[in-house]
């Protein structure tokens, strides 16, 4: 009896020690994971007068033109949202995050005659974002870099080249990276 006992326990607590085991190390995983962060939202400027927003995190990457008016008087609005993140690579000692995967990009144009047109294609991009201090504004940096596919016909391409790279130092907002 008493060495059924102890086998019994010997057993119970070899399965106590494997499940903590498995615990510690899991937690241990998380902790890594969770101690490479890199995110940011906020404004900046792409060209004098043409404001562009931005959010990124390490899931998801959305940058958008709302309303400007080109020199010719053409309403254009611009929306670009990702659809898959490929890969975030993180530099905590450089404080930057560089993320890469598709986008959508919507671009709507309003011309003077009352006419629109709608381009949109899925093209892969690299997003990178830089922590210059705390508050952002004025320091941090964002850019977007997408490959425009040149197809018959008006496309992005036509609008932007390729690659066309999105990109200025914020002027409201936050980039934070850890």
């Amino acid at each position: 009896m008493k060495i059924a006992y102890c086998s019994s326990s010997l057993r119970f607590g070899w399965i106590v020690g494997l499940l903590a085991c498995g615990l510690l190390t899991a937690g241990r995983l998380s902790v890594q994971a969770q101690g490479q962060q890199a995110s940011g939202g906020g404004t900046y400027f792409i060209e004098p007068g043409i404001r562009t927003q931005l959010q990124f995190d390490q899931a998801h990457v959305q940058c958008k033109i709302g309303h400007s008016v080109l020199p010719d008087g053409t309403v254009f609005q611009m929306l670009m949202f990702s659809t898959s993140v490929d890969s975030v690579t993180i530099d905590n000692a450089a404080k930057t995050v560089t993320i890469t995967g598709s986008v959508v990009s919507i671009v709507n144009f309003r011309f003077n005659d009352g006419t629109t047109a709608k381009l949109s294609e899925t093209v892969p991009y690299v997003a990178y974002a830089e922590d210059n201090g705390t508050p952002g504004a004025g320091v941090d940096f964002f850019s977007l870099t997408v490959d425009y596919t040149d197809t018959p016909g008006l496309d992005q391409f036509d609008l932007f080249g390729s690659p066309a790279t999105f990109a200025g130092t914020l002027d409201t907002g936050n980039v934070t990276v850890r």
